[in-house]
């Protein structure tokens, strides 16, 4: 892994000038890339790239690389480029090193753009051709690694971070307001919108072309044409799966430095870890536990079965509300925009801690996305009986007495309210409306109450969003639609920008076997049956994979990464939230109703509603603003 920064101006750059800025944004990206940091520049281009050795790990595979005409700025990991070197080998190019990097540049000079349908990994680079003066941006199918850039008084300025590339402006952005209010909406903030005005996430698997022209972007790869004809026959499903999971994790578990596993209790996790025992007879897994909070969050007594059954190397972490509280500085760091998945915050404890033994971890993360694991999906099989009670007696007495009832997760008769609650909330919309009430923290009407600010109101609007993604699915089954949403939504804007900021956050690599695209485009093709069936998220792993995990792992209940966020802030992180939520602060901020988050914190502190997603949204919002736009701060 690494990362960096450059810009790019046909009609010519100051040197001189650059060499400073390019610095800074080097010692930004220096969590990226701890092992070397290099500056590149001719009279039209200026390139710094930070580098985490994982393949090849001498001097020579240092970035950016240069051969002949051709010059990359590289963040990723190509796990297939052994192969696809042997290929190269045979029409005739030579290599300098045992790096991807080396292959990617020759791959582009043999292949061009076609080389991106060769390479199985993550990847986000950039490559200058000296000779021609253009410049080509490419990111991953799946968005796993970052590439922002801007177009702007005739140059281009680009980054595998939004703060790098914003060491190389002579301005500081304004905040987007229609990035604000999707970001209290979901959370986060989707692509390829950023926080930063005019800054752009280059959209996962899209190509970027600078020449004289101007810069164009397109797209190189689109999963819905990749879909083959829905395959019925499940015992070839199954032996294809299999077989392309185990080889997808195979390829992960190539690298010139120690591996090791997250490890949860699910299932996920654990088939991945089954798979690495198959090919390996030494595996480290890792999984983190909750001092002191209910055991709804509690998931070390069921990874340590899992590990015991297994026969790995099992580690454990437990986080105290001391270790969150002195983790947060840095977690907001590692975020270089606001982002409010409260999981971050183990996810990054936890790396940092895995960090002292390995430099790669292998992840179950993107099974949810592509083979239907979230609550929500068995919420849109259940919705079908629920719209055919009454509306009445739906509108009128269940909703009201539904929304009467506690929403806390404290133990599971509470827990068990929250969810059927959710449920009753969206379930009679139709299918778009139910899709944005599962997804979204905060409806429009409260946004835009809380953001005084914000003119954008009645241009974002999130059904749309979510009625475009799904359409592009191209699938009629309703339940495939909601899956391909979720994934060019959610998995690439959220899941995927959590483990990516909080690995890279304490320089560890982070590879995901169920987002090989082969098994994306499987899961893809498959009839939703074969993923969604009552009761049973993931059917298809539990069929195909039952003799892998004990039972046992397949018959608990669905949890996902939570934290105690709603304890905490109440509790150790309440000075915190009453800073962030300070009236007279947020009155002279100017950008938020200085009255509405005070209620939200009393609600919580009394125990009346769970209000605890929009205070950490509002938290971390001012997180961001402190370490990045100290003059908004609060």
């Amino acid at each position: 892994m690494c990362g960096f920064a450059g810009v790019i101006n046909l009609n010519g750059i100051k040197n001189e000038k650059l060499r400073g800025p390019l610095t800074r944004a080097g010692e930004r990206l220096k969590p990226r890339g701890p092992d070397a940091c290099n500056i590149w520049m001719d009279n039209k281009c200026a390139i710094v790239n930070t580098r985490l050795a994982i393949q090849d790990l001498t001097s020579e595979a240092n970035l950016p690389m240069i051969r002949g005409d051709l010059v990359i700025a590289y963040n990723g990991e190509i796990y297939n480029f052994k192969l696809l070197k042997n290929e190269l080998l045979r029409l005739g190019h030579k290599f300098h090193t045992n790096s991807d990097t080396e292959v990617i540049l020759e791959g582009w000079r043999a292949w061009g753009i076609d080389v991106l349908d060769k390479l199985s990994g993550m990847f986000a680079f950039v490559i200058w051709n000296t000779s021609t003066k253009q410049a080509f941006f490419a990111r991953d199918r799946f968005g796993k690694k970052p590439l922002l850039l801007i177009e702007h008084d005739g140059k281009v300025t680009f980054g595998s971070d939004l703060a790098a590339l914003e060491c190389l402006l002579d301005y500081t952005p304004e905040i987007s307001p229609v990035a604000l209010d999707l970001y209290f909406s979901l959370r986060w903030i989707p692509e390829p919108l950023s926080i930063a005005e005019g800054i752009k996430k280059l959209p996962a698997g899209s190509v970027g072309v600078l020449n004289q022209n101007g810069l164009h972007l397109k797209p190189w790869y689109n999963l819905s044409e990749k879909n083959s004809p829905q395959k019925q026959n499940l015992a070839s499903v199954t032996n294809s799966l299999v077989k392309t999971f185990d080889n997808a994790v195979g390829i992960r578990m190539n690298a010139d430095v120690p591996i090791g596993v997250f490890l949860s209790g699910g299932i996920d996790s654990a088939l991945v870890a089954a798979s690495m025992r198959r090919a390996s007879d030494k595996v480290e897994s890792f999984t983190v536990g909750f001092e002191g909070v209910s055991s709804y969050y509690e998931e070390r007594p069921e990874a340590k079965n899992v590990a015991r059954i297994l026969g790995t190397k099992h580690n454990e972490l437990v986080i105290s509300s001391k270790d969150v509280s002195a983790s947060l500085i840095n977690v907001f760091n590692s975020l270089d925009e606001p982002f409010a998945d409260s999981s971050a915050i183990p996810t990054f404890l936890l790396s940092q801690a895995v960090k002292n033994n390995v430099s790669v971890v292998l992840t179950g993360d993107g099974a949810d996305e592509i083979f239907g694991g979230y609550r929500k999906y068995q919420g849109e099989l259940l919705s079908t009986y629920y719209r055919q009670i009454p509306s009445i007696l739906r509108h009128y007495i269940l909703e009201p007495l539904a929304k009467s009832l506690p929403d806390n997760k404290s133990n599971s008769f509470t827990n068990r309210i929250r969810i059927l609650r959710r449920f009753m909330e969206h379930a009679g919309k139709d299918s778009i409306g139910r899709h944005v009430g599962w997804l979204q923290a905060m409806d429009s009407s409260e946004i835009e109450r809380l953001i005084i600010s914000n003119k954008s109101f009645g241009t974002t609007n999130l059904r749309s969003l979510v009625s475009d993604s799904r359409s592009a699915s191209q699938d009629s089954d309703p339940i495939n639609a909601m899956l391909y949403g979720d994934l060019v939504l959610g998995l690439v804007s959220d899941m995927l920008v959590k483990v990516d900021r909080m690995t890279m956050g304490v320089s560890l690599e982070a590879r995901s076997p169920f987002l090989d695209h082969r098994i994306v485009e499987m899961a893809t093709a498959m009839p939703s049956s074969y993923k969604l069936r009552r009761g049973a998220g993931k059917w298809i792993l539990r069929h195909a994979f039952s003799d892998r995990v004990p039972t046992s792992v397949f018959s608990l209940k669905k949890k996902g990464f939570e934290v105690p966020i709603a304890e905490w802030l109440a509790g150790p992180l309440g000075d915190l939230t009453r800073r962030a939520i300070d009236p007279v602060k947020l009155k002279k901020q100017g950008l938020f109703d200085p009255l509405i988050p005070s209620i939200w914190y009393k609600n919580l502190e009394e125990n009346r509603r769970d209000t605890s997603e929009k205070l950490w949204m509002l938290v971390a919002f001012q997180g961001w603003c402190e370490k990045f736009r100290p003059t908004m701060s609060i």
